[in-house]
């Protein structure tokens, strides 16, 4: 059957730029582009107000629904978008007359599906501004574009043949005349060339569409390459930090440990000044140890002196006089070896003290040492040294002196097995190699599994190879048996 006059004869998209309508395109158009075949650059990342408009046979207003749509940003419309515009259209309620009666209006306020009204908005019935007026201007103009046409006026019978009417037959009775049809000519020239122009306008809409499209996916992959630069720089960052902060620790601690070294070579100096005064005062107790013997040679020569006097002179009274002068030379000898045994005494003194005065800096000083590393312990410092069997090993400052003197025994007593027992999973641990003897000097050197574990190892067995583990057993057996 032939639809009636009244029936639609095109299906519009108009979308809303600003205040006003700036795009209008097929509906079939629009469906692609729901679909996913061909996106809207331009409206990436944005929410339009669109018409879906059912014009007539006279290209005029019949039916208009009022959605809102929002593009992502590629220009493709959000996931989920399927609002059925023509059924909305067909179920929805009267609107205003725009020439041939009140049209089909489905808006936000007067949606006949309730669960679609959240994707729709009402028009604008300000006077000239109002949503239908601005409708009512962008339809000629955007059927013009598209190359819709009025259709011809027929009328139908009661069998439903199309006729002509008399105006119709009018003009298809006589013959046009020539600038009639030079004019018709002209003007099917004319509609031709905006055919053209209008697909020629097309392809380059297309075109520019594509290079938009191109350049979004060129801008995207910046975009995403900028976003894990982004991120390689805070992670470069915080690294930064994180090594900035061990490096004040350092810091710190280095100048702990600066103030704590100036305070001993502080303690060093002050023992120097006292060495020194000790030597000088032995030195002055040895120059008046010196002098006093000077002093007796020099007596024990005078007194010599008189006595070989006095026998040349008095010969006759020597004898009296001469043991007076001995008991008083006895006595002055007495006396002088009894000072003299006082000044060696007092030499023995300050000898003894010079060696107590080096013992106690000694013991300072190995008491300054201690106080140091307790130092270092109480400011968190601890001495970790790694070794196999027990990997990073901490070890305290009171068994520092232990570890030091035998590391191997310090090591072996906390994997709690002997030392030498410790070198041979060593030695086994280095090079898990079977080392059963095959002769000339020579040994298995197959490779083993690793025993990982001191406790675990088993010399003559841990460190053999499945066929000599299997001949030292038998061996064993027959020692037994013997």
């Amino acid at each position: 059957m032939f639809k009636t006059s009244s029936s639609t004869h095109a299906e519009l998209i108009l979308l809303w730029s600003d205040d006003d309508i700036g795009k209008s395109m097929l509906y079939d158009d629009f469906d692609a582009v729901v679909g996913g075949v061909a996106p809207m650059p331009q409206y990436a990342k944005q929410k339009k107000m669109g018409a879906y408009v059912q014009v007539d046979d006279s290209l005029t207003v019949k039916g208009v629904a009022l959605f809102i749509i929002n593009f992502d940003r590629a220009g493709y419309p959000e996931n989920g978008w399927n609002v059925p515009l023509s059924h909305l259209v067909e179920l929805a309620g009267l609107g205003p007359d725009l020439g041939k009666g009140p049209i089909r209006l489905a808006c936000r306020s007067q949606c006949p599906v309730s669960w679609h009204s959240t994707k729709m908005w009402d028009p604008v019935m300000k006077a000239e501004s109002s949503t239908f007026a601005q409708i009512q201007r962008a339809i000629p103009e955007a059927c013009k574009r598209l190359g819709i046409r009025q259709a011809k006026a027929y009328t139908f019978t009661e069998t439903g043949i199309p006729v002509l009417t008399e105006a119709a037959l009018q003009s298809y009775s006589a013959p046009p005349s020539s600038k009639e049809q030079q004019s018709l000519e002209l003007e099917q020239k004319i509609q031709d060339l905006t055919l053209q122009l209008n697909t020629l306008m097309t392809e380059k809409e297309e075109t520019l569409t594509l290079q938009s499209y191109v350049h979004q996916q060129q801008l995207d992959i910046l975009q995403t390459q900028n976003m894990k630069l982004i991120e390689q720089h805070k992670g470069l960052k915080a690294q930064y930090d994180t090594q900035q902060e061990r490096f004040d620790t350092l810091s710190g601690q280095v100048i702990s440990l600066s103030g704590i070294e100036d305070s001993l070579r502080q303690e060093r100096t002050i023992h120097q000044k006292q060495l020194q005064e000790l030597q000088l005062s032995l030195s002055a107790a040895g120059e008046q140890k010196q002098q006093i013997a000077n002093l007796l040679a020099n007596k024990d020569q005078e007194y010599q002196t008189r006595i070989s006097r006095l026998k040349t002179e008095h010969l006759l009274s020597l004898d009296q006089r001469l043991e007076e002068e001995a008991s008083r030379y006895l006595l002055s000898l007495k006396s002088l070896n009894a000072e003299i045994a006082e000044r060696e005494e007092a030499i023995k003194e300050l000898d003894n003290q010079v060696e107590a005065l080096k013992h106690a800096q000694a013991q300072q000083q190995e008491s300054g040492a201690d106080s140091f590393l307790l130092k270092l312990e109480s400011i968190g410092m601890n001495f970790v040294a790694f070794h196999a069997g027990v990997g990073n090993l901490s070890v305290p400052v009171s068994e520092l002196v232990k570890y030091i003197q035998n590391p191997t025994a310090y090591v072996a007593a906390k994997c709690l097995v002997s030392e030498s027992h410790y070198k041979l999973w060593l030695q086994h641990y280095e090079s898990p190699r079977c080392n059963a003897d095959i002769g000339d000097g020579q040994c298995c050197q197959s490779r083993l599994i690793r025993t990982d574990s001191p406790s675990r190892f088993v010399s003559g067995h841990s460190d053999r190879c499945v066929r000599h583990q299997g001949v030292d057993t038998a061996i064993i057996n027959v020692l037994k048996f013997n």
